[in-house]
């Protein structure tokens, strides 16, 4: 005896509608969604941060001493401090965030301290905090056409000084810039921040080696760069609103910063976690400190037609953004051949002596030897 049981067709997204599931909003947007890619997009899978050592976990300059900043100081890899009042800030990598539940997952953070105040700006004066994303890193945000994309900015602050800070977004033209605000109570607790920002849909914004965009926290400025509109693109080049507070009025003021992201959409999702050595390599495209002893010998040959180098043979570990300054941290020699000489390139470089066919006859050899006490600096930054 064969029974056949039959039911009537139904919708799954409907019937799972109708349990009292908490799948959230979001959660209830990727049941949703048409297609795989949808919901990709939703998700926001895969690399989002535009920010490169977001976290502050990366010091190869000045590891975890204090350092002045300067006009354009680089501090943190990837970050500098540009410091243009009658005032001084030191900067360092501190540990702080660990020891608050809300920011234990970055280990490291940025401080500023006002070590020498100002408390009347000058109108040119400032002090900002900044990061130049490299051209190709937006390319995919496609600003500068009609379908430039919103991105969202979101960051951890730490301050004493009460007051509406400002940050924003400009291209390399500093011709296009949008400000947003933001307001810390000034008591002394980590707060986090979500800005949007809406894609720039005008002017020049660099997709090659060059600077694509720059991300600027402004923590004082006088009023030349008080221009700036909240949430608004305008056509010149400006730090604030005219609401900044002042963070150099005082010896006691202090400013910490971490988490920072950059992401494309509308909304700040967790921030993106990378292994140290992932960006260690990310922050090495740009600047390269190797604090090792290299020492070389060989023999370079004159030929009918090619001058030859011989010494010290550096691969960098990654290849950087262009062909980096190089600058050696100890003691350095080199001997023999007829000159000194080198080669740098976007990926090593060789450094050591030559012989040149002035200096003897095609087709002859001669010892060289080099050497580089305590390793060098390769700066590739913009």
């Amino acid at each position: 005896m064969v029974v056949r049981i039959s039911k009537p067709a139904f919708n799954l997204r409907e019937k799972l509608s109708e349990l009292d599931i908490p799948v959230g909003s979001h959660g209830s947007q990727v049941m949703k969604s048409a297609d795989a890619a949808e919901s990709f997009e939703l998700v926001r899978a895969g690399r989002k941060n535009k920010i490169i050592n977001g976290a502050m976990s990366i010091n190869q300059r000045n590891h975890t001493a204090s350092a002045t900043a300067g006009s354009n100081t680089y501090m943190h890899d990837r970050w500098a401090v540009h410091e243009a009042t009658g005032g001084a800030v030191s900067v360092n990598m501190d540990g702080d965030p660990l020891n608050h539940p809300q920011t234990c997952e970055f280990s490291k953070c940025m401080q500023v301290a006002c070590s020498t105040s100002d408390d009347s700006l000058g109108s040119s004066e400032n002090v900002h905090i900044y990061q130049c994303i490299e051209g190709h890193n937006i390319a995919s945000l496609a600003w500068g056409t009609r379908y430039a994309k919103t991105v969202t900015l979101s960051f951890w602050v730490k301050t004493n000084k009460e007051g509406i800070y400002c940050v924003g977004l400009e291209n390399n033209a500093t011709d296009r810039c949008c400000i947003r605000e933001y307001y810390h109570d000034g008591t002394h607790r980590w707060k986090k921040y979500a800005l949007t920002f809406p894609g720039c849909t005008t002017g020049t914004w660099e997709v090659g080696t060059n600077i694509g965009m720059r991300v600027r926290f402004c923590i004082a400025c006088g009023t030349d760069f008080d221009d700036g509109v909240d949430g608004v693109w305008i056509n010149t080049d400006e730090l604030h609103t005219g609401n900044q507070v002042n963070f150099m009025d005082s010896t006691n003021n202090r400013f910490m910063i971490t988490g920072v992201q950059l992401e494309e959409g509308p909304i700040a999702t967790p921030f993106e976690h990378r292994s140290m050595g992932e960006e260690l390599a990310l922050c090495q495209r740009y600047y390269i400190k190797d604090e090792r002893t290299r020492g070389n010998g060989g023999t370079s040959v004159v030929t009918s037609s090619l001058d030859s180098i011989a010494g010290v043979d550096v691969d960098f570990p990654v290849t950087m953004r262009s062909t980096p300054s190089l600058n050696f941290l100890g003691t350095t020699f080199r001997a023999g051949g007829d000159g000194d000489a080198q080669s740098i390139s976007a990926t090593g470089f060789t450094w050591g002596r030559k012989r040149t066919g002035a200096g003897g006859s095609a087709n002859t050899y001669e010892a060289i030897a080099a050497y580089i006490k305590d390793g060098y600096e390769a700066n590739s930054e913009f």
